[in-house]
């Protein structure tokens, strides 16, 4: 039950500070932000959470060095889904791998190096 009312806790100051700073540069600058608030939260957890408020646009800068791919998204820690191509031969190769909640994918995003966090705008 706690838990709940932590994590709304945490979305609503996220979304506090993205409302008056208008875009946060850098995922450690943006923990500041929320440790000052006495916010403690780690960096995974951090984008766990911003990856599921839809009113916050996240852009990455990536490296051109390749990330060492496991199960989950370095990006946002969701489970990875592969990306298949058929082969010459008819048969299926795995050729890499993406991510349904953040849109990475392995064949294009090298390792995710710079976040910017703004909130999205809306036309009425």
């Amino acid at each position: 039950m706690g838990g709940r009312n932590k994590e709304s806790e945490i979305i609503f100051h996220i979304l506090d500070i993205l409302r008056q700073k208008d875009e946060i540069i850098g995922e450690i600058n943006f923990l500041k932000q929320l440790k000052s608030r006495g916010i403690g939260i780690s960096a995974k957890r951090f984008r766990k959470v911003v990856f599921d408020i839809p009113k916050i646009n996240v852009e990455i800068e990536f490296s051109k060095k390749r990330n060492k791919i496991s199960k989950y998204c370095p990006v946002c820690g969701s489970k990875l889904v592969p990306v298949r191509d058929m082969t010459l031969d008819g048969r299926k190769k795995r050729i890499g791998y993406r991510c349904k909640k953040c849109n990475f994918n392995s064949n294009r995003d090298g390792k995710p190096l710079i976040y910017s966090f703004r909130l999205k705008k809306y036309d009425l």
